[in-house]
C-alpha cells in the first residue's frame, strides 16, 4: 500500500515526505478510532524487563527440557506469521546490552528456518516474545499461560493438532 502511495505521489510529481509511513499509519489508526485492535503509536517501542527475561529463560527450558527441541511443521509457522505481522500488537523493542544479547540468540533457536513475514516480524506487545522465532516453536513452551491474548492471536487458541 505504501508503495502505491509513493507511486501516485511521484505521478503527480509530489516528493512523498521523509516521515510517509508514519503518516499512513496514523491517519489509518485515526480512520479506525474505537477499533479493540489499535495500538496507541506511543507504545510503539518498549524495553524488554527482567520479567520478559525470566519468561524467556522458563520457556527455553521447558522446550529443553522435553528434549524433542521439535518446532512446529513450516506451514503452521507461516500461518502464525501472517497473523503477527498483521497485529495491532507487534512492537519494536529497546533494551540493554544483554537483553539484546539474548534477542541475538533467539535465532538460532529456530535455526535455519523461516517464513515468507520474517521481515514485518517484530516483537509481542504483550509476552515480548520475537514473533520470528515465536511462531515455530510449540504453544505449550512459550510462557504466556497467564496473559491474556486477542481472540485472533494463536496464543489464545489450544495448538491445532496436524
Amino acid at each position: 500500500m505504501v508503495g502505491n502511495c509513493e507511486k501516485l505521489l511521484v505521478s503527480k510529481e509530489i516528493t512523498p515526505p521523509t516521515d510517509f509511513v508514519s503518516q499512513i499509519e496514523h491517519n489509518l489508526c485515526e480512520r479506525m478510532a474505537g477499533n479493540t485492535n489499535c495500538v496507541p503509536c506511543s507504545q510503539e517501542k518498549q524495553k524488554l524487563g527482567f520479567s520478559e527475561i525470566v519468561r524467556w529463560v522458563r520457556a527455553m527450558y521447558q522446550f529443553a527440557v522435553n528434549g524433542k527441541f521439535e518446532l512446529v511443521p513450516q506451514e503452521e509457522a507461516e500461518r502464525r506469521a501472517q497473523i503477527c505481522a498483521a497485529c495491532p500488537h507487534q512492537i519494536a523493542t529497546t533494551g540493554c546490552w544483554g537483553c539484546k544479547g539474548i534477542a541475538g540468540m533467539l535465532p538460532h533457536i529456530a535455526g535455519a528456518r523461516k517464513t515468507s513475514y520474517d521481515l514485518q516480524l517484530k516483537a509481542c506487545g504483550i509476552c515480548g516474545c520475537y514473533n520470528a522465532v515465536s511462531v515455530h516453536l510449540p504453544v505449550d513452551v512459550q510462557g504466556g499461560e497467564n496473559l491474556e491474548f486477542p481472540d485472533f492471536c494463536w496464543k489464545s487458541k489450544p495448538p491445532q493438532i496436524g
